[in-house]
C-alpha cells in the first residue's frame, strides 16, 4: 500500500462515540473502548456512558460524595 493510501485509510471516519453527550468522530487505526456493539473514545466517554459516578466511600449510596451540612 501506499504512503498516500495509508494517510486515506488512517483518516476514514468509522464510527462515532456511543456517549450521547459527545458522539466525537472514530477513526480508523484510533483506540477506543468497546462495550458490547458500541465504541466510545475515551475513559471519561465510558464512565459517562455506564452511568458511573465518583462517591466518598462509607457515605451513602444517594450522597454521592456530598458533604452534609
Amino acid at each position: 500500500m501506499s504512503k498516500i493510501l495509508d494517510l486515506a485509510v488512517e483518516d476514514e471516519v468509522i464510527d462515532f462515540c456511543a456517549n450521547e453527550l459527545c458522539g466525537k468522530e472514530i477513526r480508523f487505526g484510533q483506540p477506543v473502548t468497546k462495550i458490547g456493539h458500541e465504541l466510545v473514545c475515551s475513559g471519561k466517554c465510558l464512565v459517562e456512558k455506564i452511568g458511573a459516578v465518583t462517591i466518598i466511600a462509607g457515605r451513602e449510596s444517594g450522597d454521592h460524595g456530598t458533604q452534609r451540612g
